[in-house]
């Protein structure tokens, strides 16, 4: 009965056995952390969603109120779809993050504008600067964020059109 057990444990115990089972559970729990972060972002959505609608229906509503909840709205249907592409592609879409983050700035942007000082102008110009070439860089330039070479643009011949013409039989070809 010992030598069992022993055998059991020991199979048990192998190093790639336990790593895999380890990494099902770690994957199963990220998967869960996941989806309960779809559902958080589903309720705020609706929430948002409703805010909204209370907003419009209330009689005295100014259209510069209602702008950053629509603005809102749209970060969180950006995020939901971050978190779709991750569960479908197990990756973190980069260029997604940086959209929204976008949005986010422009955003607080709306919200803040007539408050900022001068050099809150640059820093903002300098920030979405930075992340707009973190968004068209990798995606216009690189083939793929990991490889990091350069695109190749494709070589075109310049070719003639050959006209090829019979005039009183005489064969005239021109370019």
């Amino acid at each position: 009965m010992t030598d069992k057990i022993k055998k059991t444990f020991r199979t048990l115990l192998e190093p790639h056995k336990i790593h895999k089972k380890l990494g099902d559970l770690l994957e199963f729990l990220e998967d869960i952390i996941v989806l309960i972060l779809l559902l958080l972002l589903f309720l705020l959505s609706i929430y948002a969603l409703f805010d909204i609608y209370v907003s419009l229906t209330h009689v005295k509503i100014k259209v510069y109120d209602i702008i950053p909840k629509f603005i809102y709205l749209f970060i969180l249907i950006e995020l939901f779809r971050l978190t779709i592409v991750y569960l479908k592609e197990r990756r973190i879409d980069t260029s997604l993050i940086v959209k929204t983050t976008l949005i986010a700035v422009l955003r607080e942007i709306i919200i803040k504008a007539p408050h900022f000082q001068p050099w809150d102008y640059v820093g903002i110009g300098f920030l979405t600067l930075i992340l707009a070439l973190m968004y068209y860089v990798p995606k216009y330039i690189f083939v793929s964020e990991a490889e990091f070479e350069l695109k190749k643009k494709p070589f075109k011949l310049k070719t003639k059109r050959v006209v090829i013409s019979k005039k009183r039989g005489k064969n005239k070809i021109s370019l």
